[in-house]
This record gives structure tokens, C-alpha cells and sequence, in this order.
């Protein structure tokens, strides 16, 4: 192929702007007409669209996030704080959206009474209309409510709940009255929720004291007409049996290694003030302190034995047992000053450390021997009179599981008290208003910016896609070097347009296929501008 040809059809080949600026031209009322019509029919549309206000209050929920076990929050705990938007915002939008949340403002407003007939707003004709017609009317008329109400995002934990209408006095005195009947609902059902769990659980207490009672009558009727003398009141069990054992052996060698060293320590710094060392009984015959060694003495068993409901020692058993041991160093010290008024303050409270020290290892002793006891007994027991024993123990587990049942539903019910207290004093999870509704003086719908510039985008993009639509189904030949670039043949001459019948026929069909298409484009944009930006609004 000749290299002169090829230079020049690929310098024919290239772009040319002003070539596509004619195109662009002679098609020029494809963009005008449908860029105008279009703008036309934003103008109308925002000329003719009903206004509508819009009429809110604002609302900030508050977390304040406990950390008392008793003071559990009712919503669910979430790391984030958009979580705690989201589930709020499905909180607001299930009691606004509720039917019988809309139908109650549905009455208090009078919004199904059109529906209904005018003889509905005249008095005392209220009663002539049928109740199914009513309840159809107010059914309705919630619905359309529930297309009225907006509940919107306006920020971390801030919230808004308005009504949009055409009437902008009805749109602010729904707004206030959904507002109202929103704080009032979500307060009342989440103290009813609380409430009605807490009276479940009384009843649930109930039954449980009646199963602890019936358990223990039946133990103890047992342990009368089967049991031995030696069994009755034997806190061992089968439960307890392997812990009683490690806990009397832990208590022995503590006893025999580390408490006797340190007797020994407290003794021979006693001798060395007294003369004489005190005498046991003399501490222990004591009116006052005797009681007092009694109670510590039942404390430190019930400890060692686990025979407190829960299976160890409670912390209100081992606060009283601190008060008692406080107690009775008091009772020893004062004893102390009474015998030896002559020590100093040093030396009295190295006597009453001894002497303390003393008594504690006493009732320590009497601890593990009857600890060992009571295990000899259980083993003597269970050796001899095997299905008692069975029979025993079983009735022993469910004692026990009747009391750790009954701990359990007193726990519950003590925190959902604290939680119904807590809601009734707005602590943990709170809803305040920050912004009370008020009325609107500016309709918020036809919003005029963004329908004109809605209309403009649309007209540019609608003229702009037809010219660029022509001139792509354009299959026609606009100059000689174009037919010799896609033929291939030397164009020897050429011939004026013939404007014959055939010409203005085909002439006329093409103008009026673009009319059809120019007019479907316009429908479907007038549709978009007076129907769904309407209902969307």
C-alpha cells in the first residue's frame, strides 16, 4: 500500500471538535425544547405542589451505664455508640409506629371524623355510627398518621420525633401530642415490664419458701423416726464430706505448726512482763465472753462445713464473725486493765494479744474436735445403715437445692426492686427533651432549591443524552471524506438533496420519532417531578 495514502486517511481518522460542534448544532432543538419544557414543568411543579410543614421536637436519651449488679440496665450494653443509637431509634420507632399509640392520637385529634360522614362532628351522633365504620375510619386514619410521623438522627444519643402535614397548626399539635404520649408510653411500659417481673418473682418466692419448708418437715421427720440420736443436727453430708475432710486436716496442722510457734512467741513475751501467766478459765467462765465464744465457735464450724445456704460462708456471716472477734479482744482488753491496772499501754496489749491468742486457739481446738466428730459419726452412719443413708442424703440435696433456689429468686427480686426504683428516679437509661415542638411558619416541602436544581439537572442531562442519542443512531454520510474513509472509493462528484415525496415522507418520520421519544422522556419526568417527589416528600 502506498505510505502517502496511509498518512493521509490517518490524518483524516483524527478528532475533530468543530466537526462534532456542528453536529451538536444542527441538532441543537433537541436540547432546547426538552431543557425548556423540562424547567417549565419544575416551575409548575413547585408553583402548584401543596406545601407541607413540619413540626418536631427533639430528644436526647441518656445511658448511664451502672456498674452495681443490682442496678442492671434494662437495654441492652453495647461497646458502641452507634449500637446504642441504633437500639434506641428501634425503641422510638416500635411505640410511635404501634397501632394503638396512633389510634389514640387518632381520637384525641378527631382524624377519622371525615372519614366517617359530617354527622359524625355534630354532638351526641357519635354513638349512631356503627362501630366497624369507626374502627375502618380510625384504622385508616392511623395509617395515614404513621406516613406522617418522622423520626429522625440528630446526633450522638439526640433524636427527633415530628409530624409533617399540609395544615401546619394540626402538624405542630400532633407533633406535641406524639411527643407527649411517647415519653408517656416508654416510661410506662418500661416500669410495667419491671414491675410485672418483680411480681412473677414474689410469687416464685412463694412457692419456694412452701418447698424449703416441706423439705426441711421431711428431713426432720426423718432424721426423728430413722436416725440415731447422734445424726440429728449433723451438718455433714455427702456434699460436704470430702471439703469437712481437708478442712479439719488444713485446721490441724495449722493448729500443730503455725499458730503453736506463735503461741509460743506471744507466751514467752508474756512471761516476760508477768510473773505468772493468766489462767484460761478465768477468761473463758466470764459471763460476757462465754457468749461471745459460743457465737464465733458456731461461725467458724459453719465455715468449715459449708452448711450455710449458699455452701460456704456468707459475707454477712463473716462480717458478723469480724464484729465478734472485735468484740471479744475488747472484752479480753478490758478484762486486762482490770487485773494488772499497773502494766503500760505496750505491755497490756502484749498480754491481751497472749491472752486473745489464747482463747482463739481453744475454740479453735473445740472446732476441729468436733469437726472430727461429727465426720466419725456421718462415716459410722453411712457404714451401718446404707439405704438410710441414701435416703438421708437425698433429702439433704434437695433442702439444699430448695434453699440455693430461694437465695436465687431473693437476689432477683431485690434487683429488679432496685431497677424499678432506679426507673422511677430516671437513673441508668433516661429520655429528656431539648427541644419542645413548635409551630412552623415555613413549609419545608415544596423545598424550592433543590426542585429548581432538580429540574435543571434533569433538562441538561434529558437535552444533553437526546443530541448525543441522534447523533450515535445518526447513520447517515455528512461529507465526502467520511464516505471515502468507510467505502474506500474516490468520490468523482456529487448531487444537491432532491426534496421529492419520498424525501418529506421519511423526513417527517424521523421528526416525528423524536417527537415520540421527546414526549416519552417528558412524561416520565413530569411523573418524577408532580407524583413520586411528592409522595417522597
Amino acid at each position: 500500500m502506498d505510505n502517502i495514502f496511509e498518512e493521509e486517511h490517518a490524518q483524516q481518522s483524527s478528532f475533530d471538535p468543530f466537526e462534532l460542534v456542528r453536529r451538536c448544532w444542527r441538532r441543537r432543538w433537541l436540547f432546547v425544547v426538552p431543557f425548556i419544557l423540562c424547567l417549565s414543568m419544575a416551575w409548575v411543579a413547585i408553583k402548584v405542589m401543596t406545601p407541607i410543614y413540619y413540626s418536631s421536637g427533639q430528644i436526647r436519651v441518656i445511658f448511664d451505664a451502672p456498674s452495681s449488679r443490682l442496678l442492671n440496665d434494662q437495654m441492652p450494653r453495647y461497646s458502641r455508640s452507634r449500637d446504642l443509637d441504633r437500639e434506641a431509634m428501634i425503641t422510638i420507632n416500635t411505640i410511635v409506629t404501634a397501632p394503638k399509640f396512633l389510634a389514640a392520637v387518632v381520637r384525641e385529634h378527631g382524624l377519622h371524623r371525615d372519614a366517617v360522614g359530617l354527622q359524625a362532628k355534630a354532638p351526641g351522633n357519635s354513638e349512631l355510627l356503627p362501630s366497624v365504620a369507626e374502627q375502618d375510619a380510625i384504622r385508616k386514619a392511623a395509617k395515614r398518621l404513621s406516613n406522617w410521623i418522622r423520626v429522625q438522627t440528630d446526633g450522638a444519643h439526640v433524636f427527633s420525633v415530628g409530624v409533617r402535614n399540609t395544615d401546619p397548626e394540626l402538624s405542630y399539635a400532633l407533633a406535641r401530642t406524639v411527643l407527649d404520649r411517647f415519653l408517656e408510653e416508654e416510661r410506662n411500659s418500661r416500669l410495667a415490664r419491671r414491675s410485672s417481673t418483680r411480681d412473677f418473682m414474689e410469687e416464685q418466692r412463694k412457692n419456694a419458701i412452701e418447698r424449703v419448708a416441706g423439705a426441711e418437715v421431711e428431713l426432720t421427720g426423718f432424721q426423728r423416726s430413722m436416725l440415731t440420736a447422734t445424726m440429728l443436727g449433723n451438718p455433714i453430708n455427702y456434699q460436704n464430706l470430702t471439703r469437712a475432710e481437708e478442712a479439719q486436716v488444713a485446721l490441724r496442722q495449722r493448729f500443730d505448726a503455725e499458730d503453736a510457734a506463735e503461741m509460743a512467741v506471744l507466751e514467752g513475751e508474756a512471761r516476760r512482763i508477768l510473773n505468772s501467766l493468766p489462767r484460761l478459765n478465768t477468761f473463758t467462765r466470764d459471763q460476757e465472753i462465754v457468749p461471745v465464744v459460743r457465737d464465733i465457735l458456731d461461725l467458724e464450724f459453719e465455715d468449715l462445713t459449708g452448711s450455710s445456704t449458699r455452701g460456704g460462708i456468707s459475707a454477712d456471716t463473716q462480717n458478723q464473725l469480724g464484729r465478734f472477734r472485735i468484740r471479744l479482744n475488747t472484752l479480753v482488753e478490758s478484762r486486762i486493765v482490770l487485773q494488772y491496772p499497773r502494766l503500760g499501754v505496750m505491755d497490756r496489749n502484749r498480754v491481751t494479744r497472749y491472752v486473745y491468742f489464747l482463747i482463739y486457739r481453744d475454740i479453735q481446738r473445740q472446732v476441729i474436735d468436733r469437726l472430727a466428730r461429727n465426720i466419725n459419726e456421718f462415716r459410722d452412719f453411712t457404714a451401718r445403715q446404707p439405704e438410710q443413708s441414701a435416703r438421708l442424703n437425698m433429702l439433704q440435696d434437695e433442702l439444699r437445692q430448695a434453699r440455693e433456689l430461694l437465695d436465687s429468686i431473693e437476689r432477683e427480686i431485690t434487683q429488679q426492686t432496685m431497677n424499678l426504683e432506679a426507673s422511677e428516679s430516671q437513673i441508668g437509661y433516661r429520655i429528656e427533651v431539648r427541644r419542645d415542638p413548635e409551630l412552623p411558619t415555613f413549609p419545608i416541602e415544596p423545598n424550592k432549591v433543590k426542585l429548581g436544581f432538580m429540574g435543571f439537572v434533569l433538562s441538561l442531562g434529558m437535552g444533553a443524552g437526546l443530541v448525543v442519542l441522534s447523533i450515535l443512531l445518526d447513520r447517515s454520510f455528512t461529507s465526502v471524506p467520511e464516505i471515502e474513509k468507510t467505502l474506500g472509493l474516490k468520490v468523482i462528484g456529487t448531487l444537491p438533496v432532491i426534496r421529492d415525496e419520498h424525501f418529506e415522507r421519511k423526513r417527517r418520520l424521523q421528526i416525528l420519532r423524536w417527537i415520540t421519544i421527546v414526549v416519552v422522556i417528558l412524561g416520565v419526568a413530569a411523573v418524577g417531578l408532580f407524583v413520586v417527589y411528592p409522595k417522597l416528600s
